[in-house]
């Protein structure tokens, strides 16, 4: 079976866990038989291997390549938001890789950059598409349906206009898979894939899964972490904030990821604790040597939530917001689940008092679910049912 896998980034490109998420895809199905090859985007077009795996990296025909950082005008991101509706410019070159791989399935994941409009070159050759939903992209131009303060409970006019031709071709697609049942059904809610089969697979990880008696650190004190990206959305403020209203000192708090000078003026304004240290970009395995309680503060309805399973995968306490696809990924573990700022304050409360009797209840069938050979097969098998 001829497998096309399509994500707006692939190695050594990286911005969030679905470019993760979509390799270890890519190379676990190529374990199980399929004959695998992505089609991504770049700065340049190139044809590489990677691991086995033909990458086809095509250069984004937009006003701007939107992972340098770059700020960019309000025009220009207007200009760049109205082109990825419905993009042509890739026709020709599409055209020539499907012709030249010949696949059976088209395996779209985050499209940004692409547009909807390669399921309808695919359905054009009779060729499947499965969709993996992993973002809000599909609804809204930001892909977080979030916002400044709050999560959207419904989409503003702007966003109904840009997701109007998303929503159409929706349809087009034989197969569509949610990384977890909140981000599915929110799609499904708002009237898109109408009549297309759909299913839930959560995102898989390589892991030997060992669980661990819990031990601190520093019996002292408890070191509490957060890592991701540091901005308003992710819940960083609100995290800061619950710190200054927590009653005991034997604490700490390491924040790793990169943050703007500015952010960071914001960010102690909020809470200058000398308990507070940020690490900026940290590897993860250096980061959960570091803490005993991993923080996941997130405001916006995460789809997944893959930091989570990476705390939980370490053997770490996990705390986190009751958002999105998160509540899934911590239906073992409720007790350690929170809405607002006041009560992260008394669960951090609770788990410093506590620190000697703490535990958590991951059992290994739970985890078997996030296991990627697992996944891959699960994906294997829907690729040959269609």
């Amino acid at each position: 079976m001829k497998i096309l896998i399509v994500n707006t980034l692939y190695y050594p490109y990286k911005v969030g866990g679905a470019e993760i998420s979509v390799q270890a895809l890519a190379e676990n199905l190529k374990k199980h038989g399929a004959t695998v090859a992505v089609l991504t985007l770049g700065e340049s077009e190139e044809k590489e291997d990677v691991n086995g795996i033909t990458v086809w990296r095509l250069k984004i025909e937009n006003v701007f390549w939107p992972f340098s950082g770059a700020k960019q005008s309000t025009l220009s991101k207007v200009k760049w938001h109205y082109n990825d509706v419905y993009n042509k410019r890739y026709d020709f070159k599409v055209t020539s890789i499907l012709n030249s791989f010949k696949p059976q399935v088209m395996f779209t994941n985050n499209l940004g950059g692409f547009s909807v409009r390669l399921w309808v070159l695919a359905k054009s050759r009779n060729i499947k598409v499965v969709h993996t939903i992993r973002d809000y992209y599909l609804q809204c131009p930001k892909t977080t349906k979030f916002n400044g303060e709050h999560n959207c409970l419904q989409l503003c006019t702007s966003c109904k206009l840009y997701a109007a031709k998303k929503k159409k071709a929706s349809v087009l697609i034989d197969y569509v898979v949610g990384i977890s049942q909140y981000v599915l059904q929110d799609h499904l809610e708002n009237g898109y894939f109408q009549g297309v089969k759909h299913k839930v697979i959560y995102n898989g990880f390589s892991f030997n899964y060992q669980a661990e008696n819990f031990k601190l650190i520093d019996d002292n004190k408890v070191v509490f972490g957060y890592i991701g990206q540091i901005n308003k959305e992710k819940g960083v403020e609100l995290m800061l904030e619950s710190f200054t209203k927590v009653k005991h000192d034997n604490w700490r708090l390491v924040i790793a990821g990169k943050v703007a000078p500015e952010y960071l003026k914001t960010l102690k304004a909020i809470n200058n604790s000398a308990k507070i240290e940020y690490l900026g970009y940290t590897l993860n395995s250096e980061f959960y040597n570091k803490i005993d309680v991993l923080i996941v503060p997130s405001l916006w309805n995460e789809p997944f939530g893959r930091v989570v399973l990476e705390g939980m995968i370490s053997n770490k306490i996990v705390i986190t917001n009751k958002n999105g696809g998160i509540k899934e990924i911590m239906s073992q573990n409720p007790e350690l689940t929170f809405n607002t700022n006041d009560e992260l304050t008394r669960l951090i409360d609770c788990i410093i008092k506590n620190r000697h009797e703490l535990s958590f209840n991951n059992s290994k069938e739970f985890m078997k679910t996030f296991n990627i050979e697992n996944t891959a097969l699960e994906y294997h098998n829907l690729f040959s049912e269609i």
